[in-house]
Formats: C-alpha cells, structure tokens, sequence
C-alpha cells in the first residue's frame, strides 16, 4: 500500500506537473494553447491506450517488473524533454515515451494490486492509495514551478528524470510483495448446505457468476455507460487541470501563486478521496459519485464568477470543489468497474475503460485550448463541463452497480447472518 501510495504520486506529480510547464513553454516557443495542450492530449491517450496490456502484463510477469519497467521509461522521457527544441520532439519526447512510462507504472497496475491484497473495504484502500496523487500535486507542481524559476525549465526536467524513477524503482524491489494466499476452506460436513456460504454483497447472482471477459464485457451497455462516465469525468478533470495556472495568470496572478492553488487542490484531494471511497462503501457508489460530481459544478459556476469578481474566497471555494469532483471520479472508476466486471479479466477490462478514461481527458485537455484560442476565454469550457457533468452522473445511475453487487454498508441484517 505505502509502495503504491509514493508510486502513484510521483508519477501522477509529474503528469500535473505539466500545467506549469506548459506556462514556461508557451512563454519560450510562442506556441499557441491549442498546440501546447495538444502534447497532453495525446500523453493521456497513449498512457491510458496501453493499460489493457499493462493490465494483461501484471498478470503475466507481476506488478514489480512493470512498475520498474515504467519508471525507467518515464525518466527517459523526462531527460529527452530538457533537450527538445521543436513542438514535434515534445510531443516525440513527452507524448509518446514518458506517457508510456506513466501508463506502465501508474494508475492501472497499483489499483491491481490494492484489488488483489483487499477484498473488503476495498473502497477505502483504494480512496488511500490514490491519495497519494494529491500529495503528488501538492509537493511535485509547487517544487516544480520554483525549480522552473531557480534553474530553468530544461534544468527541472532533468531533476526529474533523474529522482523520480529512482525512488519508485527502489521502493518497488525493497518493498513490493504478492499478496498472501487465502486459507484453503475446511471440508463441508455432511448434509452442509452451499446455499448458506452465499455471498451477501451479490445481488444478482447470474451476473457475477460469469467468467467476464473483455469480449464479452464490450457487448453489454454497462460497459459503454461507465466508458460515457469515466470519460466525460476525466474530460472535466483534465481541461482543468491543464489549464488552470493559465486562467489564473490570466487574471493577474503570479505563476508561482497560481502553482500553490494547484498544489493546494491536490492536498484537498487527499481527504476527498478517502472520504468518497470510504462514504461510497457506507451509502453505495451511485450516490456518492452524484455528490462528487456536484461539488466538480459548483466549482465551474465559482470559476464563471471568478471571472467577472476575482476574489480570493472565490479562489480557495473553488480548489476545495474541484478537489472534491476531482477526487470521486479519480477513485470511484475501478470500485463501479469491479462492482460489475470483477474477476480474473477484471486487469483488461478497467484496462480497456481506461481508453475511454482517456480519450476523454486527451479530449478535454485540447478542447478547452481549442476554444480559447477561438473565443479569448475560458467562460465558454467551463459552461460545457457543467452540463458533461450531469450527464457523467446519469451514466452511472443507468450502469446501476448497486443492482450487481451491495457496498458492505448496504447489507441486510439477515443477509449478514446467512454470509457469516
């Protein structure tokens, strides 16, 4: 847990990191917004288009060989981007080999792991882990802005390359373990009756007892319901993220001051995460998913205000509900998918959501620079991400995971009795 804690937020710290580069970048090469996003479009396309033979390589040659894998690909791509001169060796550079490199050490392999070491409360175990992201943002965008200051863009990059793998590689051979084999059950007695081992958080028996496989799984309309979701929530998550420092120095702000707001989202996302994937154990995922996304409108609505009143209330109100959006929908995609789609194939299948996931965010990413660049604000984005949010949230609803299988919470008294 702790391995995936530190991986998950060096490597996703790097990845946000690029709001602040993209500032010094488009400062040096004159590149339109468009163009400048466009590179993180397609970093989170590539990093999420590999996830499901990231997924089918943990099960073939476990989750330590890919991590390390990934993070030695990730600092190559790192060390390249401090020598780019052009637009295309970033996208070469940054694009292509780092995204592989976030891919294969990143979201999909370490939420496998949690999946394999916890079988219950496994939303608060997840909720955990990946808030080691926020920690990431809150320590890798402000050290990463002030290294930018200090040494130049080129000289931070370096810096990266360099600490990043190094860290996550020496935590995964030190400390990376398989999880412990379960205890082999005792023989039934005479006359024992299978129907009382039933499981209490299945509701519907004929779904579970599937051997789900990607193939299979693309043919239900569960499937492309939690695809529409993940992929308009990271829309949202990403077009934010990516152009947020921008907004901000748009509206006066200093860079390093805009860098703090974005590290302050991140330690806000800490308690968001383990709150909603706690809370969606209790309550279920549909209506803690709702809540999130609720908090990730209201933040839109502040920033529409931010606009015409730039207060600083403004500012704090809206890093605390976009942490809040941000984080349901960071943690909630693998609890729904493996609510639905649970099993051996559960690796390639969040694996193949996770292309969708981030078509989304690569589309999100682009869009709100394409639609700057064409009506010299951002007001129009924000407008839109509103309404992609309610209807991420309706998707959910639809995929119904609570008709699959209960949270913990939800259990019956009686059903309690008959599970144990």
């Amino acid at each position: 847990m702790g391995v995936s804690f530190v991986t998950l937020g060096l490597v996703y710290g790097v990845w946000y990191a690029f709001s602040v580069f993209f500032v010094a970048l488009l400062k040096e090469f004159g590149w339109s917004r468009s163009v400048g996003a466009g590179a993180f479009s397609i970093c989170v396309i590539i990093s999420n288009i590999i996830s499901p033979f990231v997924g089918g390589m943990v099960y073939s040659i476990g989750p330590k060989k890919v991590v390390i894998l990934g993070a030695l690909i990730l600092g190559v791509g790192l060390a390249l981007c401090s020598l780019m001169q052009t637009w295309w060796q970033f996208y070469l550079f940054f694009s292509f080999i780092a995204a592989a490199g976030i891919g294969a050490a990143g979201w999909v392999p370490n939420i496998m792991i949690i999946q394999d070491w916890f079988k219950e409360k496994r939303g608060l175990a997840t909720g955990i882990v990946s808030s080691g992201i926020g920690i990431g943002i809150l320590v890798c965008v402000p050290s990463v802005q002030y290294l930018i200051i200090r040494l130049g863009w080129r000289r931070a990059y370096q810096v990266l390359a360099l600490f990043v793998p190094l860290i996550i590689i020496s935590m995964a051979v030190a400390f990376l373990r398989k999880p412990p084999q379960a205890p082999e059950s005792p023989p039934m007695e005479v006359g024992f009756s299978p129907t009382f081992i039933k499981d209490p958080l299945v509701v519907n028996e004929e779904w579970v007892s599937r051997s789900w496989s990607v193939r299979q799984a693309i043919r239900t309309k569960q499937f492309w319901l939690l695809g529409i979701s993940f992929f308009m929530g990271n829309l949202i998550t990403q077009s934010v993220f990516t152009h947020q420092v921008a907004f901000f120095v748009d509206h006066g702000m200093k860079a390093l001051f805009a860098s703090y707001v974005v590290g302050l989202i991140g330690i806000m996302s800490v308690g968001g995460k383990i709150l909603w994937a706690g809370l969606s154990d209790k309550i279920g995922r549909e209506i803690t998913y709702t809540m999130g996304i609720a908090c990730s409108m209201l933040s839109m609505i502040l920033l529409i205000l931010f606009s015409v009143f730039p207060l600083p209330t403004m500012m704090y109100s809206f890093s605390l509900f976009f942490a809040l959006g941000y984080a349901v929908t960071a943690t909630h995609p693998p609890l729904i998918t493996a609510d639905i789609f649970g099993g051996q194939a559960f690796g390639t299948i969040f694996g193949s959501l996770m292309i969708l996931n981030g078509i989304g965010g690569a589309f999100g990413a682009w869009f709100a620079g394409f639609i700057y660049d064409m009506a010299g604000s951002y007001l129009p984005v924000f407008v839109i991400l509103i309404i992609f949010a309610l209807f991420s949230s309706l998707s959910i609803w639809s995929a119904a995971p609570g008709k699959i299988r209960r949270v913990p919470g939800r259990i019956r008294k009686n059903d309690r009795l008959i599970g144990s």
